[in-house]
C-alpha cells in the first residue's frame, strides 16, 4: 500500500514538473489578438457588411452610442454618429468562418462588432465600430475571447462573447443581439 502511494505521488510530481517548463505557454490566452486603435481615428461609418437583409449600418442605427459615455482620447465630446473602426484578422482562430458569413454582437453602450468570413483558407476578420471613449494615446489594444454562437432569435448569427480592451484599460464587452439594444429596445430583425 505504501509503494502505491509513493507511485501516485511521484506520478503527480512528474506531471506537475513536466507542465512547468521554461517555455510553457499553457496559461496564456489562445483566443487573444493585438490591434492598433489609432489606424482609423474617429469618423463617420458606412459599413460594407451585411447578412441577408440585415446590414451593420442598420444594427448601428438601432444600437446608438450612449451620450456621455466618455470622450475620444480624453477630448471633449459628444461625437454623435462617429465611431472608431477596428479591423483585425484573427489568425489561428479555432472556428472556421466561411467566406461572406457574418456574426454580430453589440454592447450596452452602442458598440457593434462583426466576425466576418473572408476568402477560403484565410482567417476571419474581426471588425468593431466603437463608440467614442477615453483611452490612452499610445499602446496596443487586445481582442479577447471571441465566441461565435449558433442559436439566436435574430436574423443574423450572434457573437456570444468578445472583449475589446483599449490601451489604458477601457473595454467593450460584446454580447448577443437577442438581449436588446443600447436604447433598451428589441432589434426590429429579432423575434420577441
Amino acid at each position: 500500500m505504501k509503494s502505491v502511494g509513493l507511485c501516485v505521488l511521484y506520478s503527480a510530481l512528474f506531471v506537475f514538473l513536466a507542465g512547468c517548463g521554461k517555455d510553457n505557454k499553457s496559461g496564456q490566452a489562445a483566443n487573444s489578438w493585438g490591434f492598433n486603435p489609432y489606424t482609423s481615428g474617429l469618423g463617420g461609418v458606412n459599413s460594407p457588411y451585411s447578412y441577408g437583409s440585415v446590414s451593420l449600418n442598420q444594427v448601428m442605427a438601432e444600437n446608438p452610442c450612449i451620450s456621455g459615455y466618455g470622450s475620444y482620447q480624453g477630448g471633449q465630446g459628444p461625437y454623435q454618429g462617429q465611431r472608431i473602426t477596428i479591423q483585425q484578422p484573427l489568425t489561428n482562430f479555432q472556428t472556421v468562418i466561411p467566406a461572406n458569413d457574418i456574426y454580430v454582437g453589440v454592447t450596452s453602450y452602442g458598440d457593434v462588432a462583426a466576425l466576418v468570413g473572408t476568402a477560403p483558407g484565410q482567417p476571419p476578420m474581426f471588425v468593431a465600430y466603437l463608440c467614442p471613449r477615453s483611452f490612452a494615446t499610445s499602446g496596443q489594444g487586445q481582442i479577447l475571447g471571441v465566441k461565435p454562437g449558433t442559436y439566436t432569435n435574430c436574423q443574423i448569427k450572434p457573437i456570444v462573447a468578445a472583449t475589446v480592451a483599449l490601451p489604458g484599460g477601457a473595454t467593450a464587452d460584446f454580447r448577443m443581439l437577442d438581449y436588446g439594444s443600447s436604447a433598451r429596445q428589441p432589434f426590429t430583425f429579432c423575434r420577441q
